[in-house]
């Protein structure tokens, strides 16, 4: 495991059009994503659902106590899993999985078998 990805359990708010906002955990921002939410920075994100994508800036929303990112994935639905794929500084690719998709059921068995010490409850996440 090196480190360079996260899984997790989704919850998210449908934005505009096909965009959603992706809550992390705060422990989340912090060990995987290595950010400083006193001056949070935008990230590049590029969704690797789509052939076509490309990276986009988006910016870390504060929503009252928590911290969210806009993603474009117009056929999330729930339960979905993400996985994040460091790519660089504040560069990730990332995927929504549904329980349709055959990586749903890889992630979730992950996400149930291994333990994350830096996990405080809640939704569960992983970094692999």
């Amino acid at each position: 495991m090196s480190g360079e990805d996260l899984i997790m359990e989704l919850a998210f708010e449908r934005g505009s059009g096909s965009r959603a906002h992706v809550q992390p955990p705060l422990e989340a921002w912090e060990v995987y994503f290595r950010v400083d939410l006193e001056d949070p920075p935008s990230l590049s994100l590029r969704n690797r659902r789509s052939r076509a994508a490309r990276p986009e800036s988006r910016l870390l929303v504060e929503r009252g106590h928590r911290w969210s990112v806009e993603v474009s994935e117009p056929q999330m639905t729930e339960p979905a899993i993400a996985r994040f794929h460091r790519t660089g500084c504040n560069r990730y690719d990332y995927w929504i999985y549904g329980t349709d998709r055959p990586e749903y059921a890889s992630c979730r068995w992950m996400l149930d078998s291994f333990t994350n010490p830096h996990h405080r409850g809640g939704r569960k996440w992983l970094v692999i």
